[in-house]
């Protein structure tokens, strides 16, 4: 039944359709994504002074693209996941090689907050995979919106070139 839906939504990729569905028209890329990481960035960032986000914190799973959307109630979704289907190869590799790199660093704060959770260490462990995070965001956001390229030279450059837009 997806399948069938996406065949549908695929021959409706036009620009302006891409772009009223908050969907980059050239990367094919829906930021809405990163919410799953800025979220529990959000948590990170309130574990040293709010222990009690801990249980939050440790909830969290990654989820792919799809599965995120799959999920939304995102009122395009159908057309965010054709749109990904179509995305040229050289900006969903880079996306993909993104997300995994913000995952292990994820999943690496997960293991080490269960063992340290309510001290010191765990909140500097929290902190440490929020700035991490943080950069990896930009970055990826930088990716999805066009403007971070194979030869991207920094991560400030991508914000700049998003800011200027």
């Amino acid at each position: 039944m997806l399948d069938v839906v996406r065949q549908e939504a695929d021959t409706a990729l036009t620009p302006e359709r891409l772009r009223a569905a908050n969907i980059h028209p050239d990367t094919r890329l829906a930021t809405d994504y990163l919410n799953h990481f800025n979220e529990v960035i959000m948590l990170l960032e309130l574990v040293p002074s709010m222990p009690d986000c801990l249980e939050d914190v440790l909830a969290w799973e990654p989820a792919t693209y799809e599965e995120h959307f799959v999920r939304s109630s995102y009122r395009d979704k159908d057309l965010v996941l054709a749109a990904f289907d179509a995305a040229p190869a050289g900006a969903k590799r880079r996306f993909l090689v993104l997300v995994a790199e913000m995952d292990t660093i994820m999943l690496d704060a997960l293991a080490q907050l269960r063992l340290h959770g309510g001290t010191p260490l765990g909140g500097a462990v929290a902190e440490e995979a929020a700035h991490l995070l943080k950069h990896l965001v930009a970055r990826t956001a930088g990716v999805m919106n066009g403007v971070a390229g194979e030869d991207e030279s920094s991560t400030q450059d991508a914000v700049d070139a998003l800011m200027t837009r």
